[in-house]
């Protein structure tokens, strides 16, 4: 008889579903704002403008840093 019926879902709470589209909107702005970030750092590492010997010489490999002197 009333056993067997499956109960109702609650009814859907608008304040709940604006917070998870903003949490949504912002987590996918975030994602593609990292994206841009590694695809810069990646461009920079391949020009050799960040890494371990970017302090000591140019980009393509011409010279080495001295003080307000360019070699």
């Amino acid at each position: 008889m009333g056993i067997f019926k499956q109960p109702k879902s609650p009814a859907p709470d608008p304040e709940l579903e604006r917070q998870l589209k903003e949490r949504r909107e912002e987590e996918e702005s975030e994602k593609k704002r990292k994206a841009e970030k590694d695809k810069e750092f990646k461009w920079r590492k391949q020009m050799g403008m960040v890494g371990a010997r970017s302090l000591f010489s140019r980009a393509g490999g011409k010279g080495f840093f001295y003080e307000n002197e360019e070699v």
